[in-house]
């Protein structure tokens, strides 16, 4: 776990000391643009499997007028400490991704073409205990202890060639014997007059993002035509101009001019939603002060404006937006791009919390779907813990029910006859599986949102697990699950859930989301209910026998 962590982080060094401070020289005034004749871009270790692309130009960039106030001389010093590599000598790096083959992760290589000699012996200090000596196509190369870990060689002095699994080899055999690919067909017919670029192949990754597709939360409303984009777009490109006069091209090619068109009409839509999601929250502040309710309706005057800046073009099968000194975006236009934030801040917080409330829906989902398995295995739901000789609780539900969301190896490793506190069992509670914390609460971790009603009359009454036949209310009127407030997240190993008080039954509940919480029921549902519903109707759903009469569109 350590290499592969150290791993990572060269990785990130490696984009952040060579490509990352490029971004920042387009901030500059602009230069005169450069007249050197454009090169074709070399495609030559690019797989024919490869899906994802992108080249940069850092030396070209760094060493451009407009990078004057960068710092330069912290940023050598800093690679040559942390890479064995000056990000100054670099003069084109190249990144190349192929899809994954489950249950393998995505293959990915870099290319990093030097503007002077390395000597392979003094680069990526970093890699050194994770690699081993070997040889590539006759020549030294340094090779990963694991599939997951990099790779690297130098086929020459001013080359280096770094990847993961067997891309390594892959990338050198593509070199030696080229084979044409879509991605090397599509970089081919390209140069290097953009500072850097990125080109995504669709096609190769449709089905898996098909699949993801179907296993996602619900959407928002209006949003569902989202799940169709995949299906829509062939390739997505990027193109930055950094230097001389700066610009952005995003490109989307659709599969056809039909398919283009729907994808201008969901991006029509988005924007509407946007717009809309803004008045209405400009609606509800309703200020007094007279300088406020001014600087009220000067946004209401150019919000729209400023959201059809980002509203992209169509030109056949394709969709662009363009950013340069010729779009609607200048300079005298930036003071407005606080405004716009500010605008736009409240629906964006509205549209992340409608995706972890339904990313929480979805994780109730999955205990539901966990809880009926156990059913089936075990001919009982599980009771809200196990018990010892003396009756006194040990662990929670939450872990009975491991091995059934696939977490069988945690499970074994705890003492089921110990409690949850016991020297080992304490060892396991910062392992607590992603799928019971809510997305949106603030709770620490180690803790749990999702707890049981526990009580006279609930499924979980008393110290053994609920037949299916004792549901006479049933399922779907019978709450298996709920999404506690975020005050009430209890340690998920421990014994504790929520209390039900007919009395006051929402007791704990209603402040997982804006206006109400999530709740899994014994059918398998899972269902918003409002904070403020009926309490008659929550103490109907709380209970497994009261055969009470629920308004079955509740």
């Amino acid at each position: 776990m350590f290499r592969t962590h150290k791993a990572t982080i060269c990785w990130v060094l490696i984009f952040t000391m060579v490509v990352g401070p490029s971004w920042a020289v387009a901030q500059t005034p602009a230069a005169p643009p450069a007249t050197a004749t454009p090169q074709k871009l070399d495609v030559e270790y690019v797989t024919p499997g490869t899906a994802l692309a992108a080249v940069a130009f850092p030396r070209r960039v760094l060493t451009a007028p407009e990078a004057e106030m960068m710092p330069t001389e912290v940023m050598t010093a800093a690679g040559m400490k942390q890479l064995g590599i000056d990000p100054m000598d670099v003069e084109q790096i190249l990144l190349v991704a192929e899809p994954p083959t489950p249950p393998m992760p995505p293959s990915a290589g870099l290319v990093v073409r030097l503007a002077k000699p390395y000597s392979m012996a003094a680069i990526l200090p970093v890699l050194k205990e994770m690699t081993t000596e070997s040889t590539l196509d006759g020549k030294p190369c340094r090779k990963g202890i694991n599939p997951m870990l990099p790779s690297y060689y130098m086929p020459d002095d001013r080359t280096l060639v770094l990847a993961t699994g067997g891309m390594l080899e892959r990338m050198v055999a593509q070199k030696a014997q080229p084979v044409e690919g879509a991605m090397s067909k599509l970089l081919g017919r390209m140069n290097d007059s953009d500072d850097a670029l990125a080109v995504l192949l669709v096609e190769p990754i449709r089905p898996l993002a098909a699949m993801a597709m179907a296993s996602a939360p619900p959407l928002p409303p209006g949003l569902e035509g989202v799940r169709d984009v995949p299906q829509l777009v062939n390739v997505v490109g990027l193109k930055l101009k950094l230097t001389g006069n700066p610009r952005a091209l995003l490109s989307v090619r659709a599969r056809d001019e039909a398919a283009a068109q729907e994808l201008e009409r969901l991006v029509d839509q988005l924007l509407s939603m946007a717009h809309q999601a803004m008045m209405a929250d400009m609606a509800r502040k309703a200020p007094a002060d007279p300088v406020e309710q001014a600087a009220q309706q000067y946004a209401h005057r150019v919000s729209k404006r400023m959201l059809d800046m980002v509203r992209p073009v169509r030109k056949g099968d394709r969709l662009e937006l363009t950013f340069d000194q010729t779009s609607a975006i200048q300079p005298a236009h930036m003071a407005t791009t606080g405004v716009l934030i500010a605008l736009l801040l409240p629906a964006v917080q509205a549209a992340r919390e409608a995706a972890r409330r339904a990313q929480s829906a979805n994780n109730m989902k999955q205990i539901g779907i966990a809880m009926h398995i156990y059913l089936e295995a075990k001919k009982t739901f599980p009771a809200r813990a196990n018990f010892d000789a003396e009756g006194k609780p040990l662990l929670s539900w939450r872990v009975h029910i491991l091995p059934y969301i696939e977490q069988e190896a945690l499970y074994r490793e705890f003492h089921l006859d110990e409690p949850w506190d016991s020297p080992h069992n304490k060892t396991l509670i910062d392992r607590m599986p992603e799928i019971y914390r809510n997305p949106s609460s603030p709770s620490p971790p180690g803790q749990a949102n999702y707890l049981v009603p526990v009580g006279p009359g609930t499924l979980f009454e008393g110290d053994k697990g609920s037949k299916i036949r004792e549901i006479l209310d049933g399922t779907s009127n019978t709450i298996l699950v709920v999404e506690a407030d975020p005050d009430r997240a209890v340690i998920w190993t421990k014994p504790d859930d929520l209390t039900y008080d007919p009395a006051s039954p929402a007791a704990g509940l209603g402040r997982a989301h804006p206006g109400g919480f999530n709740a899994a029921f014994a059918d398998g549902s899972v269902r918003f209910l409002a904070k403020d519903i009926d309490p008659t109707v929550l103490r109907a759903f709380m209970t497994r026998a009261g055969k009470e009469i629920v308004n079955p569109g509740l």
